[in-house]
């Protein structure tokens, strides 16, 4: 499975002071392959209201989720687990940021 950076033109990550939950990049991911999240979530094996949950931020992607999109999507579980990871550190460091 390929790795997903985003690098600048000279090869090097780019970190941003951004975030966005996997569930928003899923369901960014899903629009650009013109899949209804409703289909998806079954095939996932998903409630839709679980579904709906993950894309709006508000569950997270476990490891059997990110193995379930790789599957469907051909994107690594590592990819969908370091997004995740990446997201809770940022949460975590602006609050800890925020209470200083």
């Amino acid at each position: 499975m390929p790795e997903y950076k985003v690098l600048n033109n000279r090869g090097k990550e780019i970190f941003t002071d951004v975030t966005l939950h996997p569930g928003e990049v899923l369901s960014m991911e899903l629009e650009a392959r013109d899949i209804k999240k409703s289909v998806f979530a079954s095939q996932i094996g998903l409630k839709p209201s679980h579904f709906s949950e993950l894309l709006h931020g508000k569950r997270h992607v476990s490891a059997a989720i990110a193995l379930r999109l790789e599957q469907l999507l051909h994107i690594s579980a590592e990819y969908w687990m370091r997004v995740q990871v990446y997201h809770d550190l940022f949460v975590e460091r602006n609050k800890i940021a925020e209470a200083a």
